[in-house]
């Protein structure tokens, strides 16, 4: 679902190996993604380092602020899901979650 500044999918955790780190994360769905970064343009005073968009987020009964990247798959916004976000939420690669982003500019 999509209303300008409230988005909400599912998606798979997926895991990427860094040289130094392991993120774990899932993907803006394309529209989406092309959407935020729309939207972003038009705020540019507000953008943040590497493309980043700050979003509230929520999942299941956990909720908190952190902000979206465009990276990995064709450049589709990412939401990195820390370990304490996963354990509180008891999920782990390959769950599918649904997320509700609230975009904050």
């Amino acid at each position: 679902m999509m209303d300008g500044l409230h988005y909400t999918f599912s998606d798979v955790i997926k895991q990427w190996l860094g040289s130094k780190s392991t993120w774990h994360y899932v993907s803006l769905p394309a529209s989406m993604s092309d959407e935020v970064y729309t939207l972003s343009q038009y705020h540019q005073t507000k953008r943040r380092g590497w493309g980043a968009v700050k979003v509230a987020v929520s999942v299941a009964n956990q909720q908190w602020q952190t902000s979206i990247f465009p990276a990995f798959e064709g450049k589709r916004y990412a939401l990195f899901l820390k370990a304490d976000v996963r354990k509180q939420l008891g999920v782990a690669v390959g769950n599918e979650i649904t997320v509700t982003l609230k975009i904050l500019f």
